[in-house]
């Protein structure tokens, strides 16, 4: 592992200055499960470390008065999971509690997941098949984006070297009657082969379907069939071909959720 620079601040504001200051080769560092594993690998390798661990408004759960239920970023999985949520927010908690081990739950965060973009990671699927917006921190101030402006559509993330993620913006609980996620892994502790979210919205608003894990950012589906739904994963931008198994996964998880959704 290289030799770098640890940096403590205290503030939000404090944290983008010290980015700012040190150049592209500082990086953020919350929870760290993805980042010291790449620099001990040396496939990251930073001058400096700007800790969030210290910047308590950058963490915890709360209501906002539209409605919205606002995640701070360096919420870790556990702490989410164990968020007193009612209506469809209470999918947001079981999906924070149901993935990789608990050391990963208890020292991982949301917004360390979404920052480091892994396309396998249930956070980008979340994010994006909920509509939550993502509110990002820079030197000019806050700017919201949306799941789409934030990812890159290659993989990655738009967020410049000076700037951090500060909170995802969940829509408010009446947003929808019913969420339902589902994954398929191979152990409990691995990240997903396949995953799809279907969002039913009150009224005539129909059902929105996120499929996730198997391109390179997910993929908000048109179709509300599951044979249709797996032909327009297929025929994304992004990635290598779907191979046959990843194919079987979409349409069997989107029958699944959507099944679950309609109550049947």
């Amino acid at each position: 592992m290289k030799a770098f620079t640890y940096l403590t601040p205290g503030s939000a504001e404090e944290a983008v200055g010290l980015l700012g200051q040190h150049g592209p080769q500082a990086q953020v560092i919350a929870g760290g499960q993805s980042l010291l594993l790449a620099m001990k690998t040396r496939t990251a390798r930073p001058s400096a470390l700007v800790s969030l661990a210290g910047v308590d408004d950058l963490a915890g759960v709360r209501l906002a008065a539209s409605g919205e239920l606002v995640v701070g970023a360096t919420t870790t999985y556990a702490a989410l999971s164990r968020a007193p949520l009612t209506g469809w927010h209470t999918e947001i908690a079981a999906v924070a509690g149901n993935l990789a081990d608990r050391p990963v739950r208890t020292m991982g965060t949301i917004g360390g997941a979404l920052c480091d973009a892994g396309p396998r990671y249930d956070m980008l699927t979340l994010v994006t098949g909920t509509g939550a917006r993502l509110e990002v921190l820079g030197p000019s101030g806050v700017r919201t984006l949306s799941p789409g402006e934030f990812f890159a559509p290659g993989g990655g993330t738009t967020l410049a070297a000076d700037e951090i993620l500060a909170a995802i913006r969940f829509p408010a609980a009446d947003a929808f009657t019913r969420v339902v996620f589902a994954k398929f892994r191979q152990r409990t502790f691995d990240a997903a082969l396949a995953s799809v979210l279907c969002a039913a919205r009150p009224g005539n608003g129909g059902v929105q379907i996120t499929v996730g894990a198997v391109r390179p950012v997910p993929v908000v589906a048109t179709a509300a069939d599951p044979e249709a739904v797996a032909a327009e994963v297929l025929d994304a931008a992004g990635g290598p071909p779907l191979v046959q198994y990843q194919r079987e996964l979409v349409r069997t998880l989107t029958a699944q959720t959507l099944s679950t959704v309609n109550g049947s």
